[in-house]
């Protein structure tokens, strides 16, 4: 039975990132060529690339030819939550395309060498656990995109009701291609923390052993021979667990390298977009009890949906990094709580090995090394918003009762 979830859980991620990796392909995001049974399974490719670069070209015409248009009409309204986020989509789809191309190479190679489902293999991830983050995944790859497609169409038939539905997916389309490779880590990294779960589970097991090996009645027990055959036997499975630590914590901090800067950019958009949510918030209740003016009810419903994604987007991404940071501390705690004094010499070395590859690799997720994300991510973020949202009040009741 453990078993067959066990196929079954490596099938449902393999299925997962197979799909992941197509739509990268089709999108023009992954110029690489996947030979199967080959030692570099990912290999770069001039035709690839070629399809990509049509792709770069064809998306900056089409969505920069709309945003000069909206330029020469004077319909550009960076007030507007909605006109915002769409242009700071473009700008980061645009610029994913560029530096995806330039390390094409770069990301075959790292690719090739990550051991993703041998080291799946080795670990009996939990049911429950792991269904759970994938609904959270698909919650942010699908559910995400879905509800703003919804926030479109509202605008859409409030402002050009003769205009067809194929604005809307229009529209959203930049933002499927700027949160593609966000949404690759996110879904990768879902993965690694219950990697990392199922190794503090294999770790805490040892523990509750080798305590009880140290027992005085234990002792007794068991004859000299038989307590350093299993010691032994433990120290072999330390060993095997201390490399796939070393294995998930350098993989992932390579697979960091080519979405740090997605990842940058996504949330100085985050950032802006809860910046400029909350101020049109604001400016149709002050319009309403300043000015006089009705409430504009939909439009700040439709802005509060890009406020909503924006706030879930951080907050998820920060929660799922400080899962990570949890868990590999964990690993340090488990590793410290282990009683050696009776212990065998070379069960005694393996844990001290463990927990020096723990203490001095010190897991961070750190993009381009300018930030690292941590729960900490989101007090700052807030204090940043209300720092913006301060000067933009107070310049606008400046502003008001000067007119008055």
């Amino acid at each position: 039975m453990d078993f067959t979830s066990d196929y079954a859980h490596r099938r449902m991620v393999k299925f997962l990132t197979i799909t992941l990796i197509v739509f990268m392909t089709a999108f023009g995001l992954l110029a690489n060529r996947y030979r199967p049974g080959r030692r570099d399974r990912f290999r770069f490719s001039k035709a690839y690339l070629a399809f990509a670069s049509m792709w770069a070209i064809a998306f900056s015409l089409v969505y920069g030819r709309q945003i000069y248009k909206d330029y020469q009409e004077g319909q550009i309204n960076l007030k507007d939550a909605t006109t915002l986020y769409s242009y700071m989509n473009i700008t980061v789809a645009v610029i994913n395309y560029v530096s995806q191309m330039i390390i094409s190479d770069h990301v075959a190679k790292m690719i090739s060498k990550v051991p993703f489902f041998a080291t799946l293999k080795a670990f009996r991830l939990d049911s429950r656990s792991l269904y759970k983050s994938i609904v959270l995944a698909l919650v942010k790859t699908v559910a995400f995109p879905l509800t703003i497609e919804v926030a479109f169409i509202l605008q859409q038939r409030r402002q050009h009701p003769e205009m067809s539905l194929i604005w809307t997916v229009y529209r959203l389309f930049p933002l499927i291609i700027s949160n593609l490779l966000n949404n690759c880590y996110f879904g990768a990294m879902v993965v690694v923390k219950e990697m990392l779960y199922a190794l503090n589970n294999r770790l805490d097991a040892q523990l509750q052993e080798v305590n009880l090996l140290q027992r005085k009645d234990q002792l007794k027990l068991y004859t000299r021979y038989h307590r350093m055959q299993r010691f032994c036997a433990l120290a072999d499975e330390l060993d095997q667990l201390a490399y796939r630590y070393r294995l998930i914590y350098v993989h992932s901090g390579k697979y960091l390298t080519p979405m740090s800067l997605s990842m940058i950019l996504s949330l100085i958009c985050h950032l802006l977009g809860i910046t400029v949510g909350f101020y049109s918030l604001y400016y149709a209740i002050a319009d309403t009890f300043i000015m006089g003016k009705p409430y504009d009810g939909l439009g700040s419903l439709i802005n509060l949906v890009f406020l909503a994604i924006s706030l879930a987007e951080i907050t998820l991404l920060t929660h799922l990094c400080n899962h990570l940071l949890v868990a590999t501390r964990r690993s340090a705690v488990i590793l410290q709580e282990m009683n050696l004094q009776h212990a065998d010499s070379r069960y005694r070395q393996a844990v001290h090995g463990f927990t020096l590859l723990v203490t001095v690799t010190k897991y961070q997720i750190k993009p381009l090394g300018l930030y690292e994300l941590d729960m900490r991510l989101i007090s700052n973020v807030f204090s940043a918003v209300a720092s913006f949202l301060l000067i933009l009040v107070q310049a606008d009741l400046s502003q008001r009762f000067k007119m008055q």
